[in-house]
């Protein structure tokens, strides 16, 4: 159904308005709104998305889960293809997309229903006694009310250790 929708009935929808506001406007000036705005985003999302992934590398190399730099590249994905597409509510959705306050309050909106998850293994090799050093983490959070994310995050780890000679 989420596909039909998708690929026949916003279609249709996009139609029949562009026929009433070419007939209001001119179709001429309809086009050119169409092709100003697939410009403009084309130029509005290369320049957050670059801005986003900057974000995304810096919080990933301070150690911090990028969550919100990775809501806001997933938006501007997706407002870069509405912007694309000839007409004017995939144009008004793309342009809306584009906004970080919107993107913002989306994700607060969004954000208690989305959980993160990060892992990582290390290995660790010393050559000259041949000891080795094999781990894992997990991190899981959720961002909702009842368990928010804490700012100072504990720095020790508590593990088993074994060692095999």
């Amino acid at each position: 159904m989420p596909l039909f929708l998708i690929l026949i009935v916003i279609p249709l929808i996009e139609l029949m308005l562009l026929i009433q506001v070419g007939g209001i406007i001119g179709t001429g000036w309809t086009f050119v709104i169409i092709i100003a705005t697939a410009f403009i985003g084309a130029k509005l999302v290369k320049q957050q998305g670059l801005q986003t992934w900057t974000n995304i590398q810096q919080e990933m190399a301070q150690g911090q889960l990028p969550a919100q730099s990775l809501f806001d590249g997933i938006c501007i994905l997706i407002s870069g293809v509405m912007l694309i597409t000839p007409g004017l509510i995939t144009d008004v959705i793309g342009l809306l997309l584009m906004i970080p306050a919107f993107r913002a309050v989306s994700y607060r909106q969004f954000g208690s229903k989305i959980k993160f998850k990060a892992a990582a293994s290390a290995h660790f090799q010393q050559s000259q006694n041949h000891s080795t050093f094999e781990g894992e983490f997990t991190e899981t959070t959720e961002t909702d009310n009842d368990h928010r994310i804490s700012e100072h995050k504990p720095t020790t780890l508590d593990g088993d250790f074994e060692r095999k000679d």
